[in-house]
């Protein structure tokens, strides 16, 4: 089902400034790299769903997370997401995952001979 972006249409007659949330006392990877400039730059756009970029922070903005535990701040709302807001989702992911960048390819190796635990 697609989202609903009348709500975004509405934001845009104020300014990027305006609209763009406190973040002061918030602990999560998303508060940490969202800037101004990105906000600006990406606060239009929105996927072929609808899903934008207030829809991808609110769960950071609504929940500033815990002193001593780092949560994302993020969702991605379909597959388009990353593409879409690559200026803020990749920034969040090498945060989170220590480095990790767009190029980078996850290894998985699953042949049975190279398992390790599960033996107890």
């Amino acid at each position: 089902m697609p989202f609903g972006n009348s709500h975004n249409l509405l934001k845009m007659k104020y300014s990027s400034k305006e609209e763009f949330p406190n973040l002061d006392k918030h602990n999560n990877y998303m508060a940490k790299v969202l800037t101004p400039e990105i906000y600006s730059k990406l606060r239009d756009k929105q996927t072929p769903s609808g899903f934008t970029l207030d829809d991808a922070i609110q769960t950071g903005v609504d929940n500033p997370g815990h002193p001593f535990i780092m949560t994302v701040g993020c969702v991605a709302g379909d597959e388009e997401t990353y593409e879409t807001f690559k200026g803020l989702f990749d920034p969040v992911i090498r945060e989170r995952h220590g480095g990790y960048k767009p190029t980078d390819k996850h290894r998985t190796d699953l042949h049975p001979d190279k398992l390790k635990g599960g033996d107890d």
